[in-house]
């Protein structure tokens, strides 16, 4: 079932929002003209992801060296203990196995953002 969220435009780049679907809880993030939706909890203890803050990752090449920021916008942090959980897979930087938070495909028609609640 594909549900109407609202417009492109009412989506902020980069600043998660929290929409009811379907009585459901969902986050939804705008990267460019590319939207992410996920479940609006925190795997770790329930916290709102719509509360966090987006951010990147960071890598180590080898030891000493420095970090480098990779895919910037695409982790939400959590607000209560900072576990970022990856906005394309739903998984978790901690426990990606076990730590993960359902995602929702999103499509854009008509300048309309669209959430499929199936499954």
């Amino acid at each position: 079932m594909r549900v109407d969220v609202g417009t492109t435009q009412q989506f902020e780049e980069g600043k998660p929002q929290a929409v009811r679907v379907k009585e459901r809880d969902i986050v939804i993030i705008r990267k460019g003209d590319a939207f992410f939706a996920l479940r609006d909890v925190c795997p770790h203890q329930g916290a709102k992801l719509s509360q966090g803050a987006m951010m990147g990752g960071v890598v180590v090449d080898a030891r000493g060296e420095q970090p480098e920021l990779v895919r910037d916008g695409e982790f939400l942090s959590c607000p209560w203990h900072g576990w970022k959980v990856d906005i394309r897979t739903g998984r978790s930087s901690i426990r990606a196995e076990r730590g993960r938070v359902r995602t929702y495909p999103v499509s854009v028609d008509g300048g309309h953002v669209y959430v499929d609640m199936r499954g």
